[in-house]
């Protein structure tokens, strides 16, 4: 069992980027989602651990249709290389409009051709995304309208039942918001608590369950001379 523990909103408020990036050093949290267009993302960027695996969270103003959302996907993967100097690690979206069905064919081919990981909610949307030969993992764990959705008793719960295969755990850890309104505040303060509690990480070395990012979950992805 690999267990990639993925936090998104990189760079949507300072102190959330704060949060995650505790989550990372004390915690079981192994790469995160960039927003790459807010004013805190330059420094979030360079300020993120290099064993951190960072990917791009595409925000989209609305829900988008053909090519106008290829052509947004690609704006923000090259905001991150220009930022990062390198191509995100996987790919995912702000609020999962990725998976509705005007987008995810657009999301789908950014992440055939640039050859990185896509979000896949489940199993229905992974056999679909694979088929159309974009990697993806074997499960996904998150459900970002619990409020919070990792409290220390659900996460403990979460990785002793571990399915097989490569998991990504999507979770919202950080410290209420400074600058940014937002309904998610207080609550990323628990999901951070329950990332960095011990008895999690205990509970993953007993189930022999490896924690890993992106890039060693998938390491045929991406490539320097992806276009």
């Amino acid at each position: 069992m690999s267990l990639i523990v993925n936090a998104d909103d990189l760079g949507y408020d300072p102190a959330i980027s704060r949060g995650i990036c505790e989550a990372h050093a004390r915690g079981i949290v192994t790469s995160a989602s960039v927003m790459v267009d807010t004013p805190f993302a330059p420094e979030a960027l360079d300020e993120a651990p290099a064993t951190l695996d960072l990917g791009l969270h595409v925000v989209l103003a609305g829900d988008g249709e053909g090519a106008s959302v290829g052509e947004e996907i690609d704006r923000q993967v090259g905001r991150f290389r220009t930022l990062r100097g390198s191509l995100p690690t996987h790919l995912d979206s702000h609020r999962h409009r990725h998976a509705a069905p005007q987008a995810l064919p657009a999301f789908a081919e950014a992440a055939r051709r640039w050859r990185i990981p896509l979000r896949a909610l489940d199993g229905t949307m992974g056999a679909l995304l694979r088929a159309r030969g974009v990697a993806v993992a074997d499960a996904f764990l998150g459900d970002a309208s619990k409020r919070p959705c990792w409290t220390r008793e659900a996460l403990l719960a979460a990785v002793v039942a571990l399915p097989r295969g490569v998991v990504e755990l999507m979770c919202h850890p950080g410290y209420a918001p400074t600058h940014v309104r937002t309904s998610f505040g207080a609550e990323r303060e628990v999901e951070l608590a329950a990332l960095c509690d011990p008895a999690v990480r205990l509970a993953l070395e007993r189930g022999a369950a490896s924690l890993v990012g992106f890039a060693t979950a998938f390491p045929r992805c991406g490539s320097a001379d992806a276009p």
